[in-house]
């Protein structure tokens, strides 16, 4: 190595050592137990008893091999993508924040003037009853008032009268006279005491009190209550690929043991069960393409509700971020994004071509449009890039690297294609009516196959 490409190194490659720092003998053996390496004297003062000890040479000869260089190579991409990830998801927070703030204030400004119009019509409801009321009470009054005026009048006139027929009249004419106004004198006692039966003698006030409002609004001490909700934790990070650094081999695939964990009892019969998706929190989206409808159901099997249902038949679905899944409708043509928590479709993208298997890798969705182009897009379904693929009709797809892997159920056959379109394998051999597709961290592809689907 040359001076100029050691003095490129990171910093804590170069103060990498290659003796023992406590003999000063070169390095030759490595302790898996302790995870380092030794000298040879290192042995009888510090790993006589450990078991394991192997040559260095065996453990770094094949540090640059294609598989240790590119799971390195993956786990720091996966960690530039997670990072990308939260800066997205605090920015997505922020964006949703900011407008439900604007929603809270002008929800509180809508109720303020709810509140002042409500006041305002009780206050005009008031007060016209208060004119109303005096009205009322001016007529009756006033016309009482004018009779009695009038009664005034006649009866000075009458008082007059009887001082000149007392005066001046003979024996006959008073005689008659104090009989009619005896009359006059009844029928206007009579008036008086009916005044007096009919209540017109009692004074009459207005007395006007309030509704015990001022204490009510004083007892009110918040329009409203803030509370800060925390979502479930359903933001999907890529996982760092576990493996030990002096160990290059692959699990053997004979100690891989499918065992059944979970069984999901559905609550419309028939049904079938086209795509699966496991959310972050261990929730599961079905698609039930009998019944056109997605499902949820929490980890423990237990079914949660039906989130949507559509008119035309579903194929396949995915996880995309958050709480949304895309799925896929084969003749409709159509990918939708769902909410799973609202139970509602935010975004929407037509294809050319029926959509059947869908998936997504490093914040990339693939899609099998038949007869032969799987589009990528990102999770705003804009189209990014379209790979050719020279077999028709493939049904389910993963993908993994830089590989894509699918599954051809009328054909019985699983195939693997570079990102480009080029074929590498095809594989045929005992299996019929290859579906599901789906790959783990070392590269083992798994299919689920039947003589047709199930319904259960």
């Amino acid at each position: 190595m040359s001076i100029h490409d050691y003095q490129n190194l990171p910093e804590f490659m170069r103060n990498i050592k290659n003796n023992c720092e406590d003999h000063d003998i070169k390095y030759e053996l490595f302790c898996a137990f302790h995870d380092c390496a030794w000298c040879i004297k290192c042995i009888k003062d510090k790993h006589d008893n450990c078991k394991g000890l192997v040559p260095l040479d065996e453990v770094v000869g094949n540090f640059k091999s294609a598989a240790f260089v590119s799971k390195l190579q993956t786990d720091l991409v996966n960690l530039f993508e997670n990072l990308k990830t939260i800066k997205i998801f605090f920015s997505e927070n922020l964006s949703a924040l900011e407008k439900q703030k604007t929603k809270a204030i002008s929800r509180v400004h809508i109720m303020r003037r709810s509140i002042d119009d409500h006041l305002d019509k009780l206050e005009e409801s008031l007060l016209n009853d208060i004119r109303s009321e005096f009205t009322k009470l001016q007529d009756a009054i006033g016309n009482r008032k004018s009779e009695i005026d009038n009664k005034t009048d006649q009866d000075e006139e009458k008082r007059r009268d009887f001082s000149k027929m007392v005066q001046f009249s003979t024996d006959l004419q008073p005689y008659f006279g104090l009989h009619e106004v005896e009359k006059v004198i009844k029928q206007e006692e009579q008036y008086i005491q009916d005044l007096k039966s009919a209540d017109n003698l009692r004074e009459k006030n207005i007395i006007f009190d309030f509704t015990d409002l001022e204490s009510t609004v004083r007892g009110i001490t918040a329009l409203g209550k803030l509370s800060i909700n925390l979502s479930s934790e359903n933001l999907q990070l890529k996982a760092k690929e576990e493996s030990q650094v002096q160990s290059t081999r692959n699990p053997v695939l004979s100690m891989v043991k499918p065992v059944i964990k979970q069984r999901f009892k559905m609550q419309k019969h028939p049904v079938s069960i086209t795509g699966c998706q496991i959310l972050p929190n261990c929730d599961v989206v079905f698609v039930d393409q009998e019944n056109k409808s997605i499902l949820l159901f929490n980890n423990s099997g237990v079914f949660v509700k039906e989130i949507i249902t559509f008119q035309n038949k579903l194929s396949d679905n995915c996880y995309v971020r958050q709480r949304q899944v895309a799925v896929t409708l084969i003749d409709d043509r159509n990918i939708f994004i769902i909410d799973v928590e609202r139970n509602k479709i935010v975004r929407r993208r037509i294809v050319d071509g029926r959509c059947c298997g869908i998936c997504t890798y490093e914040q990339m969705m693939y899609v099998i449009v038949p007869p032969n182009a799987v589009p990528t897009l990102d999770f705003d379904l804009e189209i990014k890039h379209s790979i050719p693929i020279v077999t028709k009709n493939l049904s389910r797809i993963a993908v993994f690297g830089d590989r894509l892997y699918c599954s051809h159920s009328n054909a019985n056959s699983v195939f693997c294609y570079r990102k480009e379109g080029e074929k590498l394998w095809s594989f045929n051999d005992e299996i019929r009516f290859p579906f599901g597709i789906a790959i783990d961290i070392n590269g083992y592809v798994y299919v689920a196959c039947g003589s047709k689907l199930e319904q259960k």
